[in-house]
């Protein structure tokens, strides 16, 4: 595995596979791919409690908003994006500035090739340089996967919402899990993200 940084946050050149994936911020031209990958899991899965899948024009305008404050990778496999993750406000009142929430999501067919991982293995470092002090994930249950991808980066069950989530004619608990990302002294105001290409 080869590490190469880039402005603070770490670009993964990671062999997959027999494949180099590159792990990097993500870039306007990768909007189509992006909002592809995430309607899968709109339409077809409960790991979204969305019911309409946000077109190409929407997604561009939420990942404009995000990378804004938070960073935003995605996975590149010799130049399809096959998976991203991120980092976005945990609550709006200015006192949660410090937390964030996490997810990540992959193209259904490249799981279970270490792609999550190599993700969330640039994401939480980056986090941690921007000075965010926790990161908290929620997952729609049952969904091992996720659960177990979250707890071997460290993160602990805090919560469940019971039938939070109604989809395909039944209801679903969410689990929220959390993991700490730096201690409890006083915190400076955190960074802005490094943009990629296509984002001013």
């Amino acid at each position: 595995m080869e590490i190469r940084r880039f402005g603070g946050a770490e670009n993964e050149i990671r062999d997959v596979g027999g494949a180099d994936i590159e792990i990097r911020r993500v870039r306007r031209s990768d909007v189509a791919a992006i909002a592809e990958i995430y309607a899968y899991y709109v339409r077809e899965t409960v790991i979204s409690l969305e019911e309409v899948p946000p077109s190409a024009t929407e997604m561009e305008a939420r990942i404009a908003t995000i990378v804004a404050r938070y960073p935003w990778f995605v996975a590149d496999d010799d130049g399809r994006v096959v998976g991203y993750a991120y980092a976005g406000p945990h609550k709006e009142r200015a006192a949660y500035r410090w937390a964030v929430d996490v997810t990540v999501y992959l193209a259904p067919d490249v799981h279970r090739r270490g792609i999550g991982r190599a993700l969330y293995t640039v994401l939480f470092p980056e986090l941690q340089r921007m000075g965010f002090r926790r990161a908290v994930a929620g997952i729609t249950l049952p969904n091992e996967k996720s659960v177990g991808i979250h707890e071997a980066f460290g993160f602990t069950p805090i919560g469940i919402y019971h039938h939070a989530g109604y989809k395909f004619g039944r209801w679903y608990d969410v689990g929220y899990w959390q993991r700490s990302l730096g201690d409890d002294s006083a915190p400076e105001e955190p960074l802005r993200p490094e943009l990629g290409e296509g984002w001013s």
